[in-house]
């Protein structure tokens, strides 16, 4: 597995329209695939992330000007799905989208279809805007260890969060932000959690309040702990 970062190579390809078939070979062996203890390929995938962040801050990566509703199938919210990022706590918001972009978008354009549409070859497009740029987040919410909770989209979006797109078109995306994969989260960050779904979402019942591995069968999110462990003092603080 070449694991060499050629940031001039990356950013030749990552600079054009299509660029997720330009990578389309990386992207299926490197990047789709959930990996939990690999250091050195998650060392990789985060010089990509950066890079892309950075691409998409400065304007150099080409996204669609327009494109179609991702959102009109948007249903009001009945569920809500509990992830964490598995990624640094203190992660900032633009590699987080870029995240987003690589792992869901690029996905689901290589795919070619986007709620039915024909999209391969085309510029990204989400729909989905933060302080007049365009975002590519998974969750309609972050929160950090110390208690923050910050908003990354509107309830009106629907998240490409679940792996399940009935679910996505009626729930909200909460993630912790850290790696609580073998490990539990602090107590600040889970009574924030607790007091989003109090104030944000109080017609949610608590039988609808999931983790997103009673989502997705073959996924570990929110962690080894979560089920016969801090989803119940989650629930509680509810």
């Amino acid at each position: 597995m070449d694991l060499d970062f050629r940031r001039a190579e990356w950013e030749s390809r990552l600079t054009s329209p299509d660029w997720y078939i330009r990578v389309e070979d990386e992207l299926r062996r490197l990047f789709f695939p959930v990996v939990h203890q690999d250091v050195q390929l998650k060392a990789f995938r985060h010089k990509v992330y950066e890079l892309v962040a950075e691409l998409l801050e400065s304007k150099r990566m080409p996204l669609a000007e327009q494109g179609p509703d991702l959102d009109r199938e948007r249903r009001p919210v009945d569920t809500i799905v509990i992830h964490h990022t598995e990624e640094e706590p203190g992660i900032w918001l633009n590699k987080l989208s870029a995240i987003g972009l690589v792992r869901q978008y690029a996905f689901e354009y290589l795919a070619d279809n986007v709620q039915g549409k024909h999209v391969r070859g085309e510029p990204v497009w989400s729909g989905h805007f933060r302080q007049g740029k365009m975002v590519f987040f998974a969750y309609h919410w972050l929160i950090r260890p110390d208690g923050a909770a910050e908003r990354l989209l509107e309830d009106t979006a629907i998240g490409w969060h679940a792996g399940n797109w009935t679910v996505n078109t009626s729930s909200a995306g909460i993630a912790l932000s850290g790696n609580y994969e073998t490990d539990i989260p602090p107590h600040p960050q889970i009574e924030a959690a607790a007091r989003t779904i109090r104030e944000y979402y109080p017609q949610v019942v608590r039988e609808s309040i999931v983790g997103h591995r009673e989502v997705a069968a073959s996924i570990t999110c929110p962690g080894a702990y979560f089920l016969h462990g801090w989803k119940q003092t989650l629930l509680n603080l509810v």
